[in-house]
Parts: structure tokens; C-alpha cells; sequence
């Protein structure tokens, strides 16, 4: 992984849940379709379930930050 990727990451993590989202639904919208080949839309809506599943976690855990 590049440093520049890393940089992402880092600046990633530290984004409120919301902008979290919107984040991850634009790099999805411009990542397809993959090489193999485009994602059903029912992929797609269960990816980013999981995605905002785990955030909501996040969210609901202890607030030591």
C-alpha cells in the first residue's frame, strides 16, 4: 500500500460517521464496475449495509476518543 493510501486511511478514520459515508458511497460509485465485471445492485445495497452496519457499531461504542 502507498503512503499516499495510507494518508487516506489515516484521514479516513478520523471523519465523523456521516462524512464516512458519504466518503465510502462516492469512492464506490466511481470504482465501478470492477474488472470482473459490474456489481448486482442487491451486492452493491448488501456491501454497503455491512459497511453502515459496522459504522453504527462504532458509533454505539464507548466514547473514549
Amino acid at each position: 500500500m502507498s503512503h499516499e493510501t495510507q494518508v487516506l486511511l489515516q484521514a479516513f478514520e478520523k471523519l465523523p460517521p456521516q462524512e464516512k459515508r458519504a466518503f465510502t458511497e462516492e469512492v464506490l460509485r466511481r470504482s465501478l464496475p470492477f474488472d470482473s465485471g459490474a456489481l448486482a445492485e442487491q451486492e452493491i445495497g448488501a456491501a454497503s449495509s455491512a459497511l453502515f452496519e459496522s459504522l453504527d457499531k462504532e458509533d454505539s461504542g464507548p466514547a473514549s476518543r
